[in-house]
């Protein structure tokens, strides 16, 4: 992840706590799964080669059932198809992710913009750091202040280099750990 995207995502995640009357409750989640995609420049659709992706987040509640989150997310999976034939990288994503999250019950669902790098294998073009997309919904399982949260999530990463407008599209399952705070 650039530099920038570092500064950006700490920037939010110190806002989270900083305020005076803050009414919510903080918490953070770590998350990890088998995410599967595709990438635009390597000719090969959607692709069922996954790969493990995680991510950390931070979540302020403003109001019962809102949030707002900031977060680091790593996205990953496998390529075999098109260009990746005899190859097989890694398609690689590194985002500071900001957005707002919704729940009720057991339910969740999370949107967001992301700010980063996405990345084919180690070799050729580094790639530009762009902006992204990121949707999420799953079930919240509650143990006293720890909890379980499995969900799915969609992402849309922008993966240009100097010499192309690529994207890359991930879809994933994933099973997290969240502690909240007063």
């Amino acid at each position: 992840m650039s530099r920038a995207g570092l500064a950006l995502a700490l920037a939010v995640a110190g806002t989270l706590f900083a305020g005076q009357g803050a009414r919510g409750q903080t918490s953070v989640e770590v998350r990890s799964g088998l995410t599967v995609g595709s990438h635009t420049s390597t000719a090969a659709g959607l692709e069922w080669v996954p790969a493990l992706s995680h991510e950390v987040r931070i979540a302020r509640r403003l109001r019962p059932r809102v949030a707002i989150t900031a977060g680091y997310v790593r996205t990953a999976f496998g390529c075999r198809e098109g260009f990746c034939r005899g190859r097989e990288p890694t398609i690689t994503g590194r985002h500071a992710a900001l957005g707002a999250e919704l729940s009720h019950g057991w339910l969740w669902g999370r949107v967001g913009v992301l700010y980063g790098t996405a990345r084919v294998g180690t070799e050729g073009e580094a790639p530009k750091a762009g902006p992204g997309l990121e949707a999420g919904a799953g079930l919240r399982i509650r143990f006293g202040r720890l909890r379980v949260v499995p969900g799915l999530s969609w992402r849309r990463m922008s993966a240009e280099t100097p010499s192309s407008k690529d994207h890359a599209v991930a879809l994933g399952f994933d099973l997290g750990v969240g502690f909240e705070f007063n």
